[in-house]
């Protein structure tokens, strides 16, 4: 018999680790200019909805293409920090994670920071992320 995962399997501090691992990965590619690199945590394809300033972006190039615009350099894109995150696994394949993002910029950019709700699908690759509300404090 060949061993093969299931939902027995499911371990919501293993998922959680998981998708916390997700989040770390984002905040080390952002923090080394990698924009390509930190939209590896993202669901490839048309399916993809980013929210954020009034305006919502669907599919993974449109948001790419997005993030290469608003952040074109390493200063643009400054320092980035999550904090108060908390996971809400959904099911064996569904997670919501709700968090605060701090952005610590210099030179003719301004701080930035705000809350965020991600939700992420379980995927063959790991955890990604199907849809990004990002809001900025007032």
């Amino acid at each position: 018999m060949t061993a093969c995962s299931s939902k027995n399997d499911f371990s919501p501090e293993k998922e959680r680790k998981a998708i916390l691992s997700v989040l770390n990965e984002q905040v080390e590619a952002w923090n080394r200019a990698g924009i390509p690199d930190f939209m590896e945590t993202y669901v490839k394809g048309d399916a993809l909805r980013f929210s954020s300033g009034g305006n919502v972006r669907r599919g993974w190039q449109s948001t790419f293409e997005r993030y290469q615009k608003s952040y074109p350099n390493p200063e643009a894109m400054g320092h980035l920090n999550f904090e108060d995150l908390e996971v809400l696994l959904l099911s064996d394949q569904w997670a919501e994670v709700h968090g605060r993002y701090r952005l610590r910029r210099s030179g003719d950019y301004s701080n930035a920071t705000g809350l965020f709700t991600l939700l992420l699908q379980r995927t063959d690759g790991g955890w990604k992320i199907l849809h990004d509300h990002t809001s900025a404090a007032e």
